[in-house]
């Protein structure tokens, strides 16, 4: 028994909530009174019986399913297990709390906003009755304190979030409060899967893949604000990037400090050798005139794909089949999401199918 028998068994029968590619097939192309029907026709049946056509449309009937299928597939994961197995599977599912708690943030930040419920991803440990009372805090600094009370994200994070917003009372700057609890979430994150020791170690690198593509975009998106390298609105303590990548932060800020585009590609070649293959065609899309948003879709487009097929070969019996379906759920939404945009009219359902991740 590895302790994550019992769980990941359980995750192994909700396989069929995942579509196939030739559902994906039947999908695309269409407009959204199609989709809407096609989908209906799926593993999306029960949230679409269950869900009133709302005052936006039919766009936003579709991120209301997409929300509630994500909801059912990843709500409960967590009670699947126990001792350390419950211990990594929440630091896991740690990136839906800071993703979480940053909406609230944002937020409070703009004033309050009415509909950041449907921003919330419904996994991790944010519950939906302090979701509310976070919303209904005056200001940022009253929900934050609400939400570190609670440990959110986690306790780690929490008391960054603590420190976070004293700092904001004084500047009423969002951006240092965001990168405080994202650098300790992931910081929280990797600490849990190292402590599990080898057999979280497939959790453990795909969680390094993805840092090391956030902070290639913070570089970059750095680099193009014009901010000094270690410097910048979102420095906090001197650590402008995000821990556990595989690029050294020197590398990074020569990639922000690069005069030209195609210099900070070539650094960004030369520092990450194992991401470099991964990363080649679309830094040179960019380099090419290309803009950061396109660059961001791209990178996570490849990333997840290699993601999901090394997971999936990885022990089933371990804290990889976890992962796996957490990204092959939230694959499911991004995928169902470009869909429907591609519906819209917003982007073209050319573009829509390239970026769509097959399931694996």
């Amino acid at each position: 028994m590895t302790g994550y028998d019992y769980g990941n068994a359980r995750l192994r029968a909700r396989r069929a909530a995942l579509l196939r590619a030739d559902q994906y097939a039947s999908l695309a192309g269409r407009n959204l009174p199609g989709l809407l029907t096609a989908l209906a026709a799926t593993c999306y049946k029960p949230q679409a019986d269950a869900a009133a056509d709302p005052a936006g449309g039919p766009l936003r009937l579709v991120e209301r399913l997409v929300r509630d299928h994500l909801a059912a597939a990843l709500g409960d994961v967590t009670g699947f297990y126990h001792d350390q197995a419950r211990v990594v599977v929440t630091a896991v599912l740690g990136r839906f709390d800071v993703q979480n708690v940053l909406a609230l943030l944002r937020a409070a930040h703009h004033g309050g906003a009415p509909a950041v419920s449907a921003a919330l991803v419904p996994a991790g440990q944010l519950s939906t009755t302090t979701a509310r009372e976070a919303t209904a805090q005056p200001d940022l600094p009253a929900a934050a304190r609400l939400l570190a009370r609670r440990g959110l994200p986690d306790p780690d994070s929490a008391a960054a979030l603590r420190q976070a917003a004293r700092g904001y009372e004084v500047d009423v700057s969002l951006a240092p409060v965001e990168h405080a609890v994202a650098w300790a979430g992931r910081a929280h994150q990797l600490q849990a899967l190292t402590a599990a020791g080898p057999a979280a170690e497939p959790v453990t690198a795909a969680l390094q893949r993805e840092t090391s593509d956030q902070n290639l975009m913070l570089a970059l998106r750095l680099r193009e604000a014009g901010s000094q390298p270690a410097t910048g609105p979102a420095c906090h303590g001197g650590r402008p990037f995000l821990p556990g990548g595989t690029v050294p932060h020197g590398q990074l800020a020569a990639i922000q400090a690069a005069p030209a585009r195609a210099g900070a590609a070539a650094a960004a070649a030369a520092a990450a050798a194992a991401a470099a293959d991964r990363w080649r065609s679309a830094l040179t899309a960019w380099a090419d005139g290309g803009d950061l948003a396109t660059l961001q879709v791209a990178l996570d487009t490849e990333r997840l794909r290699a993601d999901l097929r090394l997971l999936r070969r990885a022990d089933p019996l371990g804290p990889a089949a976890v992962l796996h379906h957490v990204l092959a759920h939230q694959v499911q939404a991004r995928n169902i999401r470009l869909l429907a945009h591609a519906a819209a009219g917003d982007i073209s359902h050319d573009s829509a199918r390239q970026q769509l991740i097959e399931p694996v």
